[in-house]
């Protein structure tokens, strides 16, 4: 009897979660110009919620494939709000088939995670305030103070060499863990350097414009995650709260959007390179002039901005109508190739290329754009690449591989008992964010797991225990 009570609470807490958001979507639909693959699209969200939301884990796995999904499903709000169809939005034909088709895709990748990602202890938020009791806030500050001096250093000074570039990109995640362990701390105990916490969050995200990527989402990500570890039951207050947060955010992403392309242009002082020729602080006297000038008429041009930004079906459309229309599908010869560039190192290929995925892109595409040599690097993502060698059926198979692979290292990390929790949380947490997305190349995105299952293999040999053991309290 009590056991059927606990279940029929639980469902009840599902139903709480899942009816409001299917409503919306349904209210969204009957707006929209395709009804029924935006109630679809409805139902795979709530699939990778459901498959891969873990109470006291962090939902970064959640994030991987929710933004999969936000990058094809923006496709549809774009063309909604351009007043146009998706054949027409994007100039391809029969293309609600290929969305319809890739948003299962991505469903499936996701239920197949759930199935291969284990956690094997049961964490509550008892067990994340003891491990961030255990831990010495003042060792955490100070290795995160060296970190953020040695990592850029090694970074440029290693920029020519590219193997060794990339090795050191792959363990300069620490520096991003002991963020992380920062903010856990600030949500799980009492220190005196809650201030100091406070204040180093909002530098990262200030002088993050000061670069030519400007990483501030990576910083929301961060708190995002933390806060959701910890508080996992998202209740009627919070909501409250997080409605005008999400205004604002809003709000800053238009005008992001709608000034990005000339902050970047004013980085580079036009030589097209990404690098920063400018000073911070003009640099963000540059953003402080433009929020200054931001008006109605600007608001409307970021929006749009936002909107083909976010989405990233634009080149997979062209390509979906060109092949096997026009070019053949490759039949394995784009993931052969990729792997032969990812497993064969530069110095016993002299002649190795440079990775250009602009220059793939211009020919599957049939359009011209600008290439790696001009300082530009325009992917078709990853999916479009396994589409051009099986399509959109047979390209399930690489899918589920991709998907095998990202869960063994998931485990591989999350079910550590060697460190701290929270020291292997912050380490699951940036190394999965540090994966590519949709729109990533697929030299970029099996590249990233490659680099980041070696530098787990090597960093539990040559760096994560004398990390953990330094920042002990």
């Amino acid at each position: 009897m009590a056991l059927d009570l606990e279940s029929n609470i639980t469902l009840d807490k599902k139903a709480s979660r899942v009816i409001p958001v299917m409503v919306c979507f349904i209210i969204y639909a009957f707006f929209s110009e395709y009804l029924w693959l935006t109630i679809f699209s409805g139902l795979i969200l709530l699939v990778i919620i459901h498959s891969l939301q873990k109470p006291y884990i962090p939902p970064v796995l959640v994030y991987l494939f929710g933004f999969h999904w936000l990058q094809v499903f923006s496709s549809i709000n774009y063309a909604d709000y351009s007043g146009l169809t998706l054949d027409e939005a994007f100039g391809s034909k029969y293309l609600e088939y290929l969305f319809w088709v890739t948003m299962l895709q991505i469903g499936v990748m996701a239920v197949f995670l759930s199935r291969i990602f284990e956690v094997k202890f049961n964490p509550n938020l008892q067990i994340l305030r003891d491990a961030a009791e255990r831990l010495n806030v003042r060792k955490v500050l100070y290795a995160y103070g060296i970190a953020t001096l040695i990592f850029p250093t090694l970074i440029a000074v290693t920029y020519s060499n590219s193997s060794l570039n990339q090795v050191v990109q792959s363990f300069a995640v620490i520096r991003k863990v002991l963020l992380l362990m920062l903010i856990f701390i600030y949500f799980l105990r009492d220190t005196k350097y809650k201030n100091t916490i406070i204040i180093l969050v909002v530098l990262e995200f200030v002088l993050s414009f000061a670069s030519y990527f400007s990483n501030f989402k990576e910083i929301i990500f961060f708190v995002v995650f933390v806060y959701l570890t910890v508080k996992p039951e998202i209740k009627s207050k919070q909501i409250i709260l997080l409605v005008p947060l999400s205004v604002i955010l809003l709000s800053f992403l238009v005008f992001w959007s709608g000034v990005k392309e000339g902050y970047r242009n004013f980085l580079n002082q036009g030589n097209r390179q990404q690098q920063v020729n400018v000073s911070k602080a003009e640099a963000l006297d540059y953003l402080v002039d433009k929020s200054v000038t931001f008006d109605v008429d600007s608001f409307q041009v970021g929006a749009e901005k936002l909107l083909h930004r976010l989405q990233y079906m634009q080149q997979y459309s062209s390509v979906y109508e060109r092949v096997p229309g026009f070019i053949p599908f490759e039949n394995g010869k784009n993931i052969t190739s990729t792997i032969e560039f990812l497993t064969m190192p530069r110095f016993l290929n002299p002649g190795k290329k440079i990775l250009d995925p602009s220059t793939k892109t211009s020919y599957y595409t049939g359009k011209r754009f600008a290439n790696a040599e001009q300082g530009t690097s325009i992917s078709m993502g990853y999916f479009c690449d396994l589409y051009i060698d099986f399509g959109l059926w047979l390209m399930f198979i690489p899918l589920l591989i991709i998907t095998f692979m990202i869960g063994k290292v998931s485990n591989y990390i999350i079910n550590s008992n060697k460190y701290n929790l929270i020291f292997t949380y912050s380490l699951f947490i940036g190394t999965i964010l540090s994966c590519g997305t949709f729109e990533s190349d697929i030299i970029f995105y099996l590249g990233s797991v490659r680099n980041y299952t070696v530098f787990m293999l090597l960093g539990n040999f040559l760096l994560f225990p004398y990390l953990n053991k330094y920042v002990k309290a």
